[in-house]
């Protein structure tokens, strides 16, 4: 064999190392991603279900004020649960305006869902509070 030969056979060795190389470091972080995608669908569900029972809640607020003539709207509430928000992110390294557009978010459902309950009659809509 000649040396031109045995450069490229080298070569050639090198590059299937490095090329197997390359695919077992990239099989090992499809591993690790495929790991916390799991662990992201775990809490997404926890996130789900926590929404389902603040809206729950929500109806059960919706039922008293109906029942007791107490307005739908209440600002002052409203503006609790935002500050409340905005501290939490500040605390926690998370942007303010975010969680602040998410709790705005939550709150304009679970208004429309007041609105459905304090504008039925009582025995009116399926959203009663006894889920």
């Amino acid at each position: 064999m000649s040396q031109d030969s045995d450069q490229r056979s080298s070569d050639a060795l090198r590059t299937a190392a490095s090329e197997a190389e390359s695919e077992g470091h990239r099989a090992v972080g499809e591993q690790k991603l495929a790991e916390l995608r799991r662990e992201l669908d775990g809490i997404d569900e926890v996130l789900r279900a926590a929404i389902r029972d603040r809206i729950d809640v929500c109806v059960r607020v919706a039922h008293v004020k109906r029942d007791h003539s107490i307005p739908m709207m209440q600002p002052g509430r409203v503006g609790l649960v935002t500050e409340r928000a905005r501290e939490f992110a500040s605390a926690n390294g998370l942007s303010p305006d975010f969680l602040e557009e998410l709790y705005r978010s939550m709150i304009a459902e679970a208004c429309r869902v007041e609105d459905l309950i304090i504008d039925s009659p009582k025995s009116g809509l399926g959203l009663d509070s006894e889920r």
